[in-house]
Formats: C-alpha cells, sequence, structure tokens
C-alpha cells in the first residue's frame, strides 16, 4: 500500500477563499516528518475540483477532509464522491466534526472522526491504515497537544500557496504595510481561557491556552518571512496576549534580529486596563511591526456584555481603541447585535457606541447579528426555549438555510428582536468601515470610485439611523460578488 495521503479544503458555501488552508498545512507537515507524502487539494481554487480528485486517488492511503459548518454541503458532496469512486478510506476532522462528531460517525461515507486538534491523531490513523489494523474507535477525542514539539510549519507542502501570499487582505491595516503586500497567517497559540457564553471555544473545551514558546515564535517568523519574502505576518491565534511576558520576549527578539515586517493578532480590551498592555509595550510591539489589533468588544450595552459573560466595559473597550490610536494601531473590534435577551435599548445603544468610537481615525471594525454557534450556553437556551432547535443529523446541514442560520454574518433569525433592522445596520456599520472590500484591493479608478459612492452613503445612513429602502446594497452585493468573480478568474 502507497504512502500517499490527500487532504482536502471543501468550498463553502459563501464563496471565501481569502486564507490558505494552515490548518491542513500543519498536518501535511507532521505526516511529511514521518515519510508520507501529502497532497493538499483547495477545492475553492480548483476548475473541476471533483476531477482533480479523482485523478489524485489512486494508490491513495486515506483522503482527510477538514470542514467548518459552512463547508459541509460540499464536504458531504466529496466524500459521497471518493466512495463511489473507490475503497479509499476518508477522515474527516474541523470544527464542525468537534462540535457534532457522532452525527459525523454515524454518516456511512466515514470511515474515522478526529476531534479536536488533529496532529497526532493524524498520524494514528495513517500508521494504523498503512499497517492495516482497524483502530478500536470511529471518534477519536479530543486531546490537548505540546505545540512547542510541532514541527515548523512547512507551508511549501500546498502548491498553491503563492495565489495566497500574494492576494489581499480586506483590513484597514493594508493602507500601512509596505506594497506590494505578501502576507502569510501564522498560529502561534490555541484556545482562550474567556468564559464568553457565545464562543466555541467554551464549547469544545477551547479554554486551556497552550502556546509555542518566545524563541521559537521568533524562529518560526523569521523563517517564514524570509523563505516567502513576507512583508506581513498575520497572527491567527484566538488570544495572542494571554501570555504578557511571551509576547514581549517575541517582540524584543523580532527587533533585535531586524525582522522587516509587520503583523496583527487579537487581543482582549480589559487587558490595556490591567496594566498588562501599557505604553512600554505598546512601544515595543509598534516598534517590532504590530499594525493592527483585533479586539472583541461585542456591545455599547452593559446588560449585553453580562450576558456575553465579556467581563468587559464600554469604557474599558475606548481605552483600548483610544491607546491603541495614540500608536497609531489600527483597531478592528468586533461587534454582535441581537444577543438573546436584549432589546431595541440594547441594540441602539451598540450601534451608537460604534458611531462614537469613529472619532478615532484608526478605529474600524466589523459588526454581525448573533450567529447561534452549535451548543454554545446562548444557542443552548434558545433550544431550551422552544425558540430554535439543530440538525439531529449530518444530511440535515445540507441545507444552505440551515447552514446560513448558524453561520451568516448578517442574517434575519427567528427570535430576533426587530431581525430586519439590525441586519440592515449591522451591514452598514460594517461598509463604512470598509473592511469586506477595501479601495487598496480596486484595480481600476471605476471600481475605486464604485466603493467610495457605497462608503460614502453608509456614511450617511448611519449618521441619521436611515436604513430603509436599502437599495444600494442590493447594487454592492453584485458589485463584491463581480469582484471576487473577477480575481477567481485570473
Amino acid at each position: 500500500m502507497g504512502r500517499k495521503i490527500l487532504l482536502i479544503r471543501p468550498e463553502n458555501i459563501f464563496d471565501y477563499n481569502n486564507y490558505p488552508p494552515l490548518n491542513l498545512i500543519s498536518l501535511a507537515t507532521v505526516l511529511k516528518s514521518k515519510k508520507y507524502e501529502v497532497k493538499i487539494i483547495n477545492c475553492a481554487s480548483e476548475t473541476n475540483p471533483l476531477e482533480t480528485i479523482a485523478k489524485e486517488l489512486n494508490d491513495t492511503l486515506f483522503v482527510g477532509i477538514t470542514m467548518l459548518t459552512s463547508e459541509v454541503p460540499d464536504a458531504y458532496r466529496i466524500m459521497k464522491f471518493v466512495k463511489e469512486k473507490s475503497r479509499v478510506p476518508v477522515v474527516v476532522g474541523g470544527w464542525h466534526c468537534t462540535l457534532f462528531p457522532e452525527q459525523m460517525a454515524e454518516c456511512e461515507y466515514i470511515d474515522y472522526v478526529i476531534t479536536g486538534e488533529g496532529e497526532e491523531h493524524i498520524l494514528t490513523i495513517a500508521d494504523a491504515i498503512a499497517n492495516q489494523i482497524s483502530l478500536p474507535d470511529k471518534i477519536l477525542s479530543r486531546k490537548i497537544l505540546n505545540m512547542e514539539t510541532f514541527p515548523e510549519p512547512d507551508y511549501a507542502t500546498y502548491e498553491g500557496l503563492e495565489s495566497f501570499i500574494n492576494n489581499f487582505l480586506t483590513d484597514k491595516l493594508a493602507e500601512y504595510v509596505k506594497k506590494p503586500m505578501r502576507w502569510l497567517p501564522y498560529e502561534s497559540s490555541r484556545g482562550c481561557p474567556s468564559q464568553c457564553t457565545f464562543c466555541i471555544n467554551v464549547v469544545t473545551n477551547n479554554t486551556h491556552y497552550r502556546k509555542k514558546s518566545a524563541e521559537k515564535v521568533v524562529n518560526e517568523i523569521e523563517r517564514i518571512v524570509n523563505t516567502h519574502r513576507l512583508t506581513h505576518v498575520k497572527i491567527i491565534d484566538d488570544n495572542f496576549f494571554v501570555d504578557i511576558n511571551r509576547v514581549r520576549q517575541i517582540c524584543e527578539g523580532l527587533v533585535k534580529r531586524n525582522v522587516n515586517f509587520t503583523w496583527d493578532a487579537e487581543c482582549r480590551c480589559d487587558y490595556f486596563k490591567s496594566s498588562m498592555i501599557n505604553d512600554e509595550l505598546l512601544a515595543l510591539a509598534k516598534k517590532s511591526g504590530l499594525v493592527q489589533l483585533t479586539i472583541g468588544i461585542e456591545s455599547g450595552s452593559l446588560k449585553t456584555l453580562a450576558i456575553m459573560k465579556k467581563g468587559i466595559t464600554p469604557e474599558q473597550a475606548e481605552f483600548a481603541v483610544k491607546k491603541c490610536n495614540d500608536y497609531g494601531i489600527v483597531t478592528r473590534p468586533s461587534f454582535i447585535v441581537e444577543i438573546p435577551g436584549e432589546t431595541m435599548e440594547d441594540i441602539k445603544k451598540t450601534i451608537t457606541f460604534v458611531k462614537h468610537l469613529r472619532k478615532y481615525p484608526y478605529f474600524t471594525c466589523g459588526v454581525q447579528t448573533f450567529r447561534p454557534y452549535p451548543k454554545c450556553e446562548l444557542t443552548q437556551q434558545l433550544v431550551k426555549d422552544g425558540k430554535f432547535s439543530e440538525p439531529q443529523k449530518l444530511t440535515e446541514w445540507m441545507d444552505h438555510d440551515v447552514v446560513k442560520t448558524f453561520t451568516s454574518a448578517q442574517y434575519i433569525r427567528p427570535w430576533q428582536v426587530n431581525g430586519k433592522y439590525s441586519e440592515i445596520a449591522a451591514y452598514y456599520l460594517t461598509m463604512e468601515s470598509g473592511v469586506s472590500l477595501g479601495r487598496h484591493m480596486m484595480r481600476t479608478a471605476l471600481d475605486r470610485f464604485k466603493l467610495k459612492c457605497f462608503i460614502t452613503i453608509a456614511k450617511i445612513r448611519n449618521r441619521f439611523n436611515f436604513y430603509l429602502f436599502p437599495v444600494d446594497r442590493v447594487l454592492y452585493t453584485r458589485f463584491f460578488r463581480s469582484f471576487y468573480n473577477k480575481t477567481k478568474a485570473r
């Protein structure tokens, strides 16, 4: 039996394809360290994904498929195709599998289900199949792994990497980085100790924080930047600043080695008020290349923040935005409206707070309606109250409307106070920040002018809280789809 393994990322229902498959790159790196041959297929980048998969099935040890909830419909199509074409085992993993392992295990097209981190399990499965050994359980239970022992991610295992390196980041940070931008995502830690009631980390017991050492992070970032000639690194950790001493050591190491690049990461806003992030650290981080922090503010209502168990106040949030602004660091807070238990008064407090924070030039944001991540505390309460139900088997996730209910950033849902108003308000508040498409992404003067018009209309609507007759939103949706279709065609 051969030692070739096929790793696949399915297409999502929103047709987004902005990030390289870092999770599969990590798995491929571990497999290659044990002399397995790995081929990664990103279906969104393929003209005919099933045809590409069919060509690779000969002598394949097994097919591994990762999936988010938004990728389930395409993942199911791929699994069915593989099993109808061959006897190759199918292994699945990713967030959706971690949330619903039993549903996945019941599927006739699946041989093994990996929950949680996959680097150790994928080797166990590969060795078992290669040696024709049956594992005792179809579901491989979640393990907490030591990231310090991970081999350095070999991004080159993915053949389509260069198309992502040259691709645009939609973030406002793109206005402040070296052109042309060349970027990649990087993971230095996993987990977040916070207990937010809407968060998938709490549901999946991913609150245990584990990390790579500062030295390992500096070494890896330096090599990645030099190897791929990067100008920017997007650190995708759930919360990069949990260990503040490690952050300081990383920044010092990058400065000492004079690694010439910029970076961004995620952080809690109350770390500023607690002095974990002080002026000294901000100055050091800025010197090391920090250009943007994503911070989860979520709401301008104290009541809503309490429902979420965020453990912050609007005053702490504004303090964080102001401190970053003082150092020329972009903040990209996230906000959520229509949290179960909110009133229109709470929703309008968030809208007012977003508009208040716009006085800081480096402030930008994304606003969404509450997405009921499966099994989180807020979702479970909706289920208990009879306002909502979760699919009970895998095939029910094939319905795109069901998937959108769980995953769409701006969507009208059954329990909302005023879903139509909130969905449109969330769109215009996000539109004003220009974080879905940026002017730096436009290739023609006409497209830049069109985008400027959409953003200007959003600013006017937000100023007067006028969200009726959103004809311009329909036009923007067409513009958005046209832009990404042209990008894919290139």
